[in-house]
């Protein structure tokens, strides 16, 4: 029996809740997950499956159909990778926990040479939202694959902008590659599959469910050759998929965010515990990953870094004509204090406003919470 025959096996016995250790120990003893299906409870359990999940296989099997599992995949323009598939991710294979199945929707793979996840906060804020943006720009016009949840706020961020620059995605879902949460991202799905794919450890039909969370960030900087943490709050799941980032081995990196800012809380935390390295400029991490020169070997077309770099220029100048905190600036120096007083805003608001500034290049720190123009 070929490794294309065994398939629906592999998908049967996901169904069945088996994960990575199970198959594992299934294939250490039948040396093949076909015969491990055919295999009676007894011999399961002598593999070392625990009992819920044999009593699950045997349930499994009293409905499964092999032809209509393939179907279903053909139905939902999917396809699914193994273990012993040499389209599986090279990098995924490598960690901790790899998903014995992989289900994959799009018009692409989900392994990319240069590849960042980017992540962060559900409830993103006008500084998340800038950075976010600045920063996926940069990484597209290098042609890296961008990486992230197809959550709310940063990851749709994320997606949005790398399929505006024409950069491949690839969106790493909490349930099946059919069942996209949430529902608001249904049409963003759609264009991460034309340009990039949707990817998943569990079977066609699962919905996303809370403890899925947590494992599906494994996956997400499993993929990556690095992780980028844009804005995020304590106990968010970003600082999940960071932390396994951390213990896979990739770079981990952090935008600092306001002092005063609850969504910056974790990403301030990552730093100051030397978890994630800071970049304040997209260079910066550009020359982390050494991606500029990466960069110059990959198929971009030669005219977009040039004009995308001179639209964000005409940005920052048509910004800096009007920005309050400039203009208070151009008299000179000013102590962080001065502005809030001045301007009458949160200083909140206004340390967001000049991290942002300061990350544009148009304003940088002259003494402690001193500011003056770039």
């Amino acid at each position: 029996m070929g490794e294309g025959d065994e398939l629906p096996y592999w998908l049967a016995l996901r169904r069945a809740g088996l994960g990575t250790t199970s198959f594992a120990l299934l294939i250490a003893k039948f040396g093949s997950i076909a015969e491990a299906w055919n295999a009676p409870p007894g011999e399961l359990k002598a593999a070392g499956i625990d009992e819920p999940y044999v009593r699950s296989v045997a349930r499994v099997k009293a409905s499964f159909d092999a032809e209509e599992e393939l179907r279903k995949l053909e139905r939902a323009g999917a396809r699914a990778l193994t273990w012993r598939d040499a389209e599986y991710p090279q990098r995924l294979r490598e960690i901790p926990q790899s998903p014995p199945v992989l289900v994959v929707r799009g018009n692409a793979g989900p392994e990319f040479a240069h590849a960042v996840a980017v992540v962060g906060t559900r409830s993103v804020t006008p500084y998340g939202r800038q950075a976010a943006e600045t920063f996926c720009a940069a990484l597209a016009e290098l042609g890296v694959a961008i990486i992230s949840g197809l959550a709310r706020g940063v990851d749709a961020i994320a997606h949005r902008v790398a399929l505006e620059h024409g950069a491949p995605t690839v969106a790493v879902l909490a349930g099946g590659v059919d069942q996209v949460y949430p529902r608001e991202n249904a049409g963003l799905a759609e264009r991460i599959a034309e340009n990039g794919c949707l990817v998943s450890e569990y079977p066609l039909g699962t919905p996303a469910r809370r403890d899925f969370f947590p494992r599906r960030n494994r996956i997400l900087s499993g993929l990556a050759r690095a992780v980028l943490v844009v804005e995020a709050g304590e106990g968010s799941g970003a600082l999940h998929t960071a932390n396994w980032a951390f213990e896979q081995g990739r770079d981990v990196f952090a935008v600092p965010g306001s002092i005063f800012s609850l969504q910056s809380a974790g990403t301030n935390q990552l730093i100051r515990e030397n978890t994630a390295k800071l970049v304040a400029r997209p260079e910066q991490l550009a020359e982390e990953l050494n991606l500029l020169h990466a960069g110059a070997q990959l198929p971009l077309p030669g005219a977009a870094a040039p004009a995308a770099q001179a639209a964000q220029v005409a940005r920052a100048a048509a910004a800096a004509s009007d920005d309050p905190i400039l203009q208070l600036l151009a008299a000179g120096p000013l102590h962080i204090d001065e502005l809030v007083r001045a301007l009458g805003r949160p200083a909140a608001e206004v340390s967001g406003a000049l991290a942002l500034l300061e990350i544009d290049g148009l304003v940088r720190q002259a003494g402690p919470m001193t500011y003056a123009i770039a």
